[in-house]
Order: structure tokens, then C-alpha cells, then sequence
């Protein structure tokens, strides 16, 4: 019995792939501080390509044109900060009024559910809800140090990635030279090309969307108007899950501030979700096309994988890393299965359709050439009209 030498070949490469994946994974984990600081760096990078070279285009100076990308980005950081500090020393402030309300609910529910007299619905919830309020927020400016320490690292990151913006591909030609060097600068373009227009509709779609949230805030008269549309803005890179906490979140802000008047607090939630309804279901597929052949659920897993990694940062990098491991799947032999398993499949079912529809095509062809053989083969049939052979030869006899 003959035994295949290529089979434990194989089998020997893909144990030592989910290895070497385990070991990466790990990595990126254990050192936190540096890959993730260093991978918002490269996204931020190819967000501020496409805005580098058009400044090129209209004749505007190398140097001059990283000046104005560098200043942009100081203003994105020290408006985040400032925005973030801004929150959470309102939140505080106001804490002890939504307290109040959050205690007239409770209240409510215990009164809804028969509950006995000077017991409410969260007395049987064993933990101390309001310290753990407090905690959390107070928690979150205390780890303002390590925030401000990471977003200096991405700062220098970026500075030094645009100055060799311009020397990247001529050093991956040099490095690796022959045809090898040009594929991987062709592929370094793709990454770039499609990761950056990604990146840059996505933030047009999610500025529309923040501009909508707090025009609807301040339409219902929703505490944290500016809040919201940050968030919106912020959680929309998040795919599917960013907009279902956001639109859940105002929903809660809604019944906290308006109750007991359900009209408010089914007219916030029908602005917001209708919001996310147009935006997230019906404008961003459209405006996005095909940019990312991603399978929904693939999507699902890499954000339970890359926030398990780096946390809320790593969901939002989630979408992008996936896109990049797929194009580079794509443009290596031996792992173009994986980029066939990640896409979400679209074009490989018009394939088939395609596909199918020739055949049968081929088939009809056949079918009209093999009767059309047949009808030339086939000996004429006897006229109707004309009497048997039989019958003229009795009347014959006959005369």
C-alpha cells in the first residue's frame, strides 16, 4: 500500500503556522505598550497619505506638507484629551442628580413588580452600584499619564514614518532586489491604496454620523449633546458593535433624563436608531463598495480577537489588520486559501452563477446540435397522402 509523502509534509507546515500565529498573537499581547502605539502609528500614517500627496500634486513642498499633516494630527491629540477630560469632570459634576433620577426608576420597577414595601429592584443586586460609578471615573483620569505617554510615542512614530515616506519603496527595491523587490513595493502600494481610501471614508461617514447624533440631541434636548456626537464619531469605526453601544447608551441617557415621559424617550430612540439605520445599513455599504471583501463573521472574529489583544484600541485597528493579512494572503501562493476563507465571498458566487450559466449554455448548444444530426440522419417519413404499397398492388390484380 502506497503512502503519500506529501501529507505529513503538510501537515507538518500547518502545525508549524498555528505555532508561529500563537507565538505572534502572544507577543503583540505581552508587549502592549510598544505594537500598539506602533500599529496606530502606521494607520495614522496611511490616513495621512492620500492628504500628502495631493499637497505634492498642487506643487506644495515635502517639508512644508509634513509640517501641516504633524500640526493636524497635534490638534486631533490635544482635542481628544482635552474632550476626554471635558467628560468625564461633567460627569462627576452632574453624577449626584442622575443618582437621584436612577433612584426614582428604581423606585418605579419596585412598585411594577410588587416588590415589598421599602425593598427596590437593585436591593437584590449585591454590590455597591454608585461606589463602583465613582470608581470607574475616577479610575479613568487617573490613568491620564499612560494615555498622554502613548500618544507622545504615536506622535514620534508618525513623524519619523513621513519623513521615509518618501524612501520606503526605493528601499524595498534595493533591499530585495530582482522581480521579488517590485512585487512587494506593488503590494506595499495596494495596502496602502485601499487601507487609506478605507480609512478616509470611514472617517467622512463617522463625522456625518457624530454631526447627526448631536444635531439630534439637541433637537430632543439630550443632556451631553456634544458627548454624543463624539462618541458616535468615535464608536463608528467599531463595526456593528460601536453603533449598538452608542445607540443603546443614548437610549439610557433618554430614560434616565426624561423619565416618566415615554414620549421623549421613544422619540430619541427613534432618531438615533433611525440614524444608524440609513448611515450604518444603507449609505455605508453603498459609499464603501467592495473597499474591504471581508466576511461579516470574519469581522466578528477579528474584533474578539484583536480587543482580547490590545483592548478597545484593538477593536478598533480590528477591521484594517484584517484587510492588510487578507491582501497579503492574496499575493502569496501558498496562503490564498486564507484570503479565499476571509472574503466575504461575493465574487466567488458571481463566479459560479457565471459559471453555471455557461454550462448550461453548453448544454443547449449540444442539445441543438445533436437534433439537428439527428434530423439529417433520419429517413423522410411516407406521405399521408399516397395509398400503402400493399393496396396498389391488389388493385392492380384487380384490372
Amino acid at each position: 500500500m502506497s503512502e503519500n509523502p506529501q501529507a505529513p509534509r503538510d501537515a507538518g507546515k500547518t502545525a508549524l503556522m498555528i505555532i508561529a500565529v500563537v507565538i505572534v498573537v502572544a507577543a503583540l499581547k505581552i508587549a502592549n505598550t510598544v505594537t500598539l502605539p506602533l500599529f496606530i502609528s502606521l494607520f495614522c500614517f496611511l490616513l495621512f497619505n492620500p492628504l500628502l500627496n495631493k499637497m505634492e500634486k498642487v506643487k506644495i513642498p515635502r517639508w512644508l506638507g509634513v509640517v501641516i499633516a504633524m500640526l493636524l494630527l497635534l490638534v486631533i491629540l490635544l482635542s481628544a484629551g482635552w474632550f476626554f477630560f471635558f467628560t468625564i469632570d461633567l460627569l462627576v459634576k452632574r453624577l449626584p442628580m442622575y443618582i437621584g433620577r436612577f433612584t426614582v426608576i428604581d423606585a418605579w420597577l419596585a412598585d411594577k413588580l410588587n416588590l415589598e414595601t421599602g425593598t427596590s429592584f437593585l436591593s437584590y443586586l449585591n454590590f455597591d452600584w454608585q461606589g463602583l460609578i465613582m470608581r470607574s471615573l475616577s479610575s479613568a483620569s487617573g490613568k491620564a499619564i499612560n494615555v498622554v505617554s502613548k500618544a507622545m510615542l504615536i506622535y514620534i512614530f508618525v513623524l519619523f514614518l513621513l519623513l521615509e515616506r518618501q524612501s520606503l519603496i526605493p528601499k524595498l527595491k534595493v533591499a530585495i532586489p530582482s522581480r521579488k523587490g517590485m512585487k512587494l513595493a506593488v503590494l506595499f502600494e495596494r495596502v496602502n491604496r485601499q487601507i487609506s481610501k478605507y480609512l478616509l471614508l470611514k472617517a467622512l461617514i463617522s463625522a456625518a454620523t457624530g454631526l447627526l447624533f448631536y444635531l439630534a440631541a439637541l433637537a430632543t434636548g439630550l443632556d451631553f449633546a456634544v458627548m454624543w456626537g463624539v462618541l458616535a464619531f468615535v464608536l463608528n469605526f467599531i463595526p456593528s458593535i460601536g453603533s449598538i453601544i452608542i445607540t443603546v447608551m443614548t437610549i439610557i441617557m433618554a430614560i434616565l433624563q426624561f423619565f416618566p415621559n415615554w414620549a421623549n424617550i421613544i422619540y430619541v430612540a427613534i432618531l438615533m436608531i433611525s440614524i444608524q439605520m440609513v448611515l450604518g445599513n444603507i449609505l455605508d455599504p453603498r459609499i464603501q463598495g467592495v473597499q474591504l471583501n471581508l466576511s461579516p463573521f470574519v469581522i466578528l472574529v477579528s474584533l474578539s480577537l484583536w480587543g482580547f489583544i490590545w483592548g478597545i484600541a484593538g477593536m478598533f485597528l480590528a477591521v484594517p489588520i484584517t484587510s492588510v493579512i487578507q491582501i497579503l494572503c492574496a499575493n502569496v501562493k501558498a496562503l490564498k486559501p486564507i484570503a479565499v476563507m476571509i472574503g466575504s465571498g461575493k465574487s466567488y458566487r458571481k463566479m459560479i452563477e457565471e459559471e453555471r450559466q455557461r454550462a448550461k449554455e453548453r448544454a443547449r448548444r449540444r442539445k441543438e446540435r445533436e437534433n439537428k444530426r439527428f434530423s439529417k440522419t433520419a429517413p423522410p417519413l411516407a406521405s399521408q397522402d399516397s395509398p400503402p404499397a400493399t393496396e396498389a398492388t391488389s388493385d392492380e390484380r384487380t384490372t
